[in-house]
């Protein structure tokens, strides 16, 4: 399992973001504090993302082509 914090600005980058998730076979969780929601979910990002700091969790150690393909929201590739 490794975390990454990320950033979704708005509605539309919130949509983007569960588009490029939906592409790949990886479990991965978005977390706001203690909430855990399925980063594959579009009514869970949005009922969370209002211009706010998010943490990706990703429970597979082989996953770099997930973080290319999301590496426009990542903030930085800081690892847990």
């Amino acid at each position: 399992m490794k975390k990454y914090p990320i950033r979704l600005a708005n509605m539309e980058e919130a949509a983007a973001f569960v588009k490029a998730t939906n592409h790949f076979e990886v479990d991965m969780d978005i977390c706001k504090g203690s909430i855990v929601i399925d980063a594959k979910s579009i009514l869970g990002i949005m009922t969370i993302c209002s211009d706010c700091n998010l943490e990706l969790i990703i429970y597979n150690n082989n996953h770099d082509d997930v973080l290319e393909s999301l590496s426009p929201f990542l903030v930085n590739q800081k690892t847990a």
